[in-house]
């Protein structure tokens, strides 16, 4: 039985998706992902499926269709916060073949031109933050990335640092990572907040704390 591949494609733009994922993604007889990456990556001839708030249906396209190869995209890498955990749940390590990815939090450091080893990673996306645990985090370590989402964007962050003591705090809002209308804005919590600065949803939020 053929392995699933599970294929990181990066930030967003084609031109971070990697030699090899790109020839696992152009094997696949089917593939399951996000709409904005079905649209962007997958040829007219190959069965898709769109992922939402569906993964059980998912787990049965990828099932009924593994036999001719099947590919399940994920933004960035698929092993971080991405949907390699969940499909560790319900296949063997050996049915899975996964081809990592180029993260968002790897651009954000990247665009900052700040090494990264030593940083925190978290995420907004799709969880529930406390503004304790995010102060805490960012008190006690030398760097700190968040991904955020819409139901807690970069404001959500500054909100949360301000109520915690922190307003002061230089952030780094990296947004649109790999787009066009790509951005990095330097400010702090409080001003964030104080100039109700309008910035994308999806972002890279990192706090830098090296002295």
């Amino acid at each position: 039985m053929p392995r699933i591949k599970v294929i990181g494609v990066g930030p967003g733009s084609e031109d971070y998706l990697t030699p090899a994922a790109r020839k696992a993604l152009d094997a696949a007889s089917a593939v399951v992902g996000g709409e904005r990456h079905i649209r962007q990556m997958a040829a007219p001839w190959q069965k898709t499926f769109i992922l939402k708030s569906n993964l059980g249906e998912a787990l049965e396209f990828i099932r009924l269709h593994r036999e001719a190869g099947v590919a399940v995209l994920a933004s960035g890498d698929p092993g971080m916060y991405g949907i390699l955990k969940y499909l560790r749940r319900h296949f063997r390590r050996e049915d899975l073949e996964v081809i990592p990815g180029v993260s968002a939090v790897q651009l954000a450091f990247a665009r900052l031109a700040v090494p990264w080893e030593d940083a925190r990673i978290l995420s907004a996306h799709g969880r529930k933050v406390e503004g304790a645990f995010l102060a805490e985090a960012v008190r006690t370590s030398p760097k700190v990335a968040i991904l955020t989402d819409p139901r807690c964007p970069p404001a959500s962050i500054a909100r949360m640092l301000a109520a915690n003591g922190l307003a002061a705090q230089r952030i780094y809002c990296c947004c649109n990572l790999s787009y066009p209308d790509e951005c990095v804005v330097e400010t702090s919590a409080r001003e964030l907040l104080e100039k109700q600065i309008d910035l994308p949803p999806n972002c890279v939020v990192v706090i830098l704390n090296e002295g």
